[in-house]
This record gives structure tokens, C-alpha cells and sequence, in this order.
């Protein structure tokens, strides 16, 4: 029996990046030109809008757990499978891939996920 759970993975590079220009935002906003400092906030919230932009799939198999994550929004999509925390597989979905229990299909134009022929859901 596997359990399933759809999370929102973060890319951490353009979190800390995008809250260091929203806080730069402010300061600068603050004491020196207002301008300037809405400058420097919409890209950081912009930043931080793209540090959101990854999905992902937890599946638990027993004693192993999967995680599924698609990068993207658009086919191509980037595929990532890790088992235990370690990198099983990386490529690139276009159309339907195969890799091990796992099968990705494109469907209206999301990838659709299926462990061990049982469909988990559609990502993004």
C-alpha cells in the first residue's frame, strides 16, 4: 500500500534572495528614495513568486519513500526522482516517459503521474 501527498517545494536560492531585495526594499524605501525602494521590493516579490514555482509528490512504498518533483509550467517539463533522499533520476518529460514503477504522461498539457500503474495526480 503507498501513500501519496502533493507538497510545494521551495527553491531556496530565490527565497533568500527575494526576501533579502524585499527587506532592501523597505530600508531603502524607508531613508533614502521611495522609488527606489518599490524598485527593489517588486523584484524581490517577484523573486519570491518564483522560489514557489516547483511541485511535488511524496509517495510512501513501504519502507521507501519517493519524491517526485516537476520543474515548470510548460512541456518540456524537468523531472527529478529521489528515493530516501538520494537522486534516482533526472530528465526531461515531453510526451511519456517510463523510469521504474514510475510513468509520466503529458494530459491537456500536465504531466500526469503514475506509480506502479496507478495514477497519483497531475503536476504542476
Amino acid at each position: 500500500m503507498s501513500s501519496v501527498r502533493r507538497v510545494t517545494a521551495w527553491r531556496m536560492g530565490y527565497l533568500s534572495i527575494g526576501v533579502i531585495f524585499v527587506l532592501i526594499g523597505v530600508l531603502v524605501g524607508h531613508y533614502v528614495e521611495e522609488l527606489f525602494g518599490m524598485f527593489f521590493g517588486i523584484f524581490g516579490l517577484s523573486l519570491l513568486f518564483e522560489a514557489c514555482r516547483k511541485s511535488a509528490l511524496l509517495v510512501s512504498s513501504g519502507k521507501d519513500e519517493f519524491k517526485v518533483i516537476v520543474r515548470g509550467r510548460k512541456p518540456p517539463f524537468n523531472v527529478i526522482i529521489q528515493k530516501n533522499g538520494k537522486s534516482l533520476w533526472k530528465g526531461k518529460v515531453t510526451d511519456y516517459v517510463e523510469v521504474g514503477n514510475f510513468s509520466f504522461d503529458l494530459v491537456d498539457g500536465k504531466l500526469l503521474v503514475r506509480f506502479r500503474g496507478k495514477p497519483l495526480g497531475r503536476l504542476p
